[in-house]
């Protein structure tokens, strides 16, 4: 038997002992942290692309929450439009009852006064509808952009002034184009008006109490049946655009939910510790350690022949 100072067989189990217990170590560390990835060294490429990953999922799902929290005030806005179409109908219905040759002017003025005050009911929902504090529903807004995910994908939205008193052209619901007039509403396109600025129909007249859009009158009854049907005409047309976002923004979301659980599935694969195959690998490693324990125990102890010799 050859027997070497160096003693060569014992520096092979120490080897074998470190490596093993390093792999100990990493299969310790994964286990405990549940990650495969904990550093660089483990897997370079793997952790880009791990962040990569994140950053993506978390953009979607911030976008879905943009989109919900979108779908949400468009709700808010689809309801009150609702109450003020409601308003719209109740407003023809009086109209309707004005224009018949039956009434009195004392029976117009009452249901003139209800008349008024819807009126000045729609002006104050248009008004004071908000989400959040954001523009109302009375103010055009053709530039409302909601941002959707990581790659700078947005909608654009239009929303129509829902202020009767309006008249820019192609920015309010009621259609109005020409300001208003105390003209028996015989002008369709004419804005709306209900503050009470004008003297009434009533002999002799009792202060200011006639709106521009009244009807005090079986003329001013007639014609605002018509323009009663351009304005409600246009409200419906401005819920179904809300719709129609609504119904857009619900498959964003369903796709942005997808497409973010996708990313965190695949994210897990690439980063997420394999917890069987980890216990595997501690398991082996633990008896690869006390395997090289006792063979660099037996190499330490097979040179104490050679010094035998010696004495």
């Amino acid at each position: 038997m050859t027997f070497s100072p160096t003693n060569i067989t014992a520096s092979i189990a120490a080897n074998a002992l470190r490596k093993s217990t390093q792999e100990i170590d990493r299969a310790m560390e994964r286990l405990s942290t549940g990650k495969r990835i904990n550093s660089g060294e483990d897997d370079a490429a793997g952790i880009a692309m791990s962040a990569r990953m994140k950053a993506s999922s978390l953009a979607m799902r911030q976008g879905l929450a943009n989109t919900n929290n979108t779908i949400s005030m468009l709700q808010t806005y689809e309801s009150a439009g609702q109450n003020i179409r409601d308003i719209l109908i109740r407003m023809k219905e009086l109209a309707t009852q004005g224009a018949t040759s039956l009434l009195t002017i004392n029976d117009r003025l009452v249901i003139d006064q209800e008349f008024n005050l819807l009126g000045q009911e729609w002006i104050r929902i248009a008004a004071t509808t908000k989400w959040n504090g954001t523009a109302g529903m009375n103010v055009f807004n053709n530039d409302f952009k909601v941002f959707l995910d990581d790659q700078a994908s947005s909608m654009t939205m239009t929303f129509k002034s829902w202020d009767p008193t309006n008249l820019t052209a192609n920015q309010n619901v009621s259609g109005s184009t020409a300001i208003m007039a105390d003209d028996n509403n015989g002008n369709t396109a004419s804005a709306w008006g209900f503050a009470k600025v004008l003297n009434n129909l009533d002999t002799p007249a009792l202060g200011n109490a006639k709106s521009h859009s009244h009807i005090q009158s079986l003329t001013a009854s007639s014609n605002a049946v018509a323009k009663l049907d351009t304005t409600i005409t246009g409200v419906v047309a401005e819920l179904a655009q809300y719709g129609g976002y609504i119904s857009r923004l619900n498959f964003t979301a369903d796709a942005l939910l997808d497409v973010a659980t996708a990313l965190d599935h695949s994210r897990s694969i690439i980063e997420d510790t394999n917890y069987a195959a980890e216990t595997v690998e501690l398991t082996r490693a633990q008896i690869v350690t006390q395997a090289a324990t006792a063979m660099l125990a037996q190499a330490n102890q097979s040179q104490q022949t050679i010094l035998a010799l010696l004495k």
